[in-house]
C-alpha cells in the first residue's frame, strides 16, 4: 500500500524526444543521459515518446535508457505521423500526465497543446519547449517561422542561460520561460576517468576513426576519407592539437577553421570532428589550399569523444551562434583551454578570468593570437587548464537533474 501511495506521489513528465540513436554524435546524446540520471532517482513518472529511431525494439530502448514506459512512432507519412502524436499524447493525458517535456520538436509542442486544450480535462497540462539558440540570425522559411512563433507563445520555453532567455522574450514575445542550465557528466570527461586512463596518438586517433568506427565512416554522409593513414603518418609526432567538435556548418564556424590553421605550420594539426552542409565545402577547400596541418575525421559518437579530448591541446570554437554550448564544457570538464567566439551565453557559463580566450565572431586573426598565446606559454597553460577542470564542477549533470525535475514542482 505504501509502494503505491509513493508511486502515486510521483511527478508524471511525458518526456517528448524527436530522435534516438545511440550512436549519435549530436547533442541529443545529453538527453538520453539526462533521461537515465532522472529515471535512476525514482522521483519521476517518465513516459519517453521517440518520434523516430532506428529499428530498435522497445524492450532494447528502454533497457538502454533504465526506464519502464516507451512509445517509439509507427508512422512516417507526416500527417499519419502528427496524428499518431496527438492520440499518444490524448491518451497520457487520460492517465494524469500533465507535464510535457518537449525537446525541439514542433510536431511535439503542437500536439501537447492540442491535448492541454481538451475541455474534456479537469486539470490543466503544462508544455515546456526545449530551445536553445541563436535563431534569430537565421531565415527560416516563411510557414515555418509562423509555426516557431506560435509554439514559443503557447507553450513554456526551456532554455538558458537568463541573458538567452531575456533575448527569446524580446525578440519572440515569449509569455512565459524557465532557465535550465546545460550540463556535463564531469565523471565522463575528467582526465583521471577509469574509461580513459590514456590519451591517443596522432596515430592512433586516425586508426581509431578508420578503423574502429569504418562501418559508420562507409556510411556517413562524408563518405570514405581516402588516406587516414597517410596522413596520420604525416602528422608530426611534436604537433599540438587543435580541436574542433561540433556540426560542420557555417553557423558552428567550420568554414573560418581553414583560415584560422594558415597562420600555423607543421607544429599545429587541426583536427575537425562533426558532418554536416560544409563537409565537401570543407574538404575541397583544404584540397586546394594545400593545407597539410587540417584533418576532418567525420562523425564520432558522443559516447567515445572523450578520447579525442583528452588527446588534444586546445578546444576551437569559431561558432557564429551558440546558446550556452556543450562542446565548451565538455573541454573544460576534460582539462582543454578553449578559445571562443564571444556570441550567446558563452561568457555566463566561462570563469571571468577566461573572457580573455573568447573573440568576436569571424576574427580570425584573433583566433589565431589567443591560439599562439596559450601554446607558447606554458605557465599560463597549465593555469588555464587548472581553472577548467575547477569551473567544470558547477555545471555537472546532478545540477542539470535537479534543476529539470524542479521545472514540474
Amino acid at each position: 500500500m505504501l509502494k503505491l501511495k509513493m508511486e502515486n506521489k510521483k511527478i508524471k513528465i511525458c518526456y517528448i524526444l524527436p530522435f534516438y540513436e545511440e550512436g549519435t554524435d549530436t547533442h541529443l546524446f545529453y538527453n538520453y543521459e539526462l533521461i537515465k540520471k532522472v529515471a535512476a532517482r525514482k522521483e519521476a513518472d517518465l513516459f519517453i515518446i521517440i518520434e523516430k529511431c532506428p529499428k530498435l525494439s522497445l524492450g532494447q530502448i528502454k533497457e538502454s535508457l533504465g526506464i519502464k514506459s516507451c512509445y517509439a512512432q509507427k508512422f512516417k507519412f507526416p500527417p499519419l505521423r502528427f496524428f499518431e502524436l496527438v492520440l499518444k499524447c490524448f491518451k497520457l493525458r487520460s492517465r494524469g500526465y500533465t507535464n510535457f517535456y518537449v525537446h525541439y520538436s514542433y510536431y511535439g509542442a503542437i500536439a501537447g497543446w492540442l491535448v492541454s486544450n481538451f475541455p474534456i480535462f479537469s486539470h490543466c497540462a503544462h508544455i515546456f519547449y526545449w530551445n536553445r539558440g541563436m535563431p534569430w540570425l537565421f531565415k527560416r522559411g516563411w510557414f515555418e517561422e509562423k509555426i516557431f512563433r506560435f509554439v514559443l507563445r503557447h507553450t513554456i520555453l526551456v532554455t538558458g542561460p537568463e541573458s538567452l532567455a531575456k533575448e527569446y522574450q524580446k525578440r519572440y514575445a515569449v509569455r512565459e520561460y524557465r532557465v535550465l542550465s546545460n550540463w556535463v557528466d564531469v565523471e565522463r570527461f575528467a582526465p583521471t576517468s577509469p574509461q580513459r586512463k590514456v590519451t591517443l596518438s596522432k596515430a592512433e586517433i586516425f586508426q581509431d576513426f578508420s578503423q574502429r568506427d569504418g562501418a559508420r565512416l562507409s556510411n556517413s554522409p562524408a563518405g570514405e576519407y581516402a588516406g587516414l593513414e597517410k596522413s596520420a603518418a604525416e602528422a608530426k609526432p611534436h604537433a599540438r592539437i587543435i580541436l574542433f567538435v561540433h556540426r560542420l556548418s557555417k553557423r558552428k564556424g567550420a568554414d573560418l577553421i581553414p583560415e584560422i590553421a594558415k597562420g600555423f605550420g607543421d607544429d599545429a594539426l587541426f583536427l575537425m570532428i562533426g558532418d554536416g552542409p560544409e563537409f565537401e565545402n570543407l574538404k575541397l577547400k583544404i584540397e586546394n589550399s594545400g593545407l597539410k596541418n587540417i584533418k576532418l575525421l567525420g562523425q564520432v559518437p558522443n559516447k567515445d569523444i572523450t578520447w579525442y579530448f583528452h588527446s588534444s591541446s586546445i578546444f576551437l570554437m569559431p561558432s557564429r551562434e551558440e546558446g550556452s554550448p556543450h562542446v565548451i564544457l565538455e573541454a573544460m570538464a576534460s582539462g582543454v583551454p578553449f578559445i571562443a567566439s564571444d556570441i550567446g551565453g558563452v561568457r555566463e557559463i566561462v570563469p571571468k578570468e577566461f573572457e580573455r580566450f573568447l573573440c568576436p565572431s569571424e576574427d580570425v586573426k584573433c583566433f589565431q593570437d589567443k591560439i599562439k598565446t596559450l601554446l607558447a606559454n606554458s605557465g599560463l597553460y597549465e593555469n588555464t587548464r587548472a581553472q577548467c577542470l575547477n569551473h567544470a564542477q558547477k555545471f555537472d549533470i546532478s545540477r542539470g537533474i535537479n534543476e529539470f525535475i524542479d521545472l514540474f514542482k
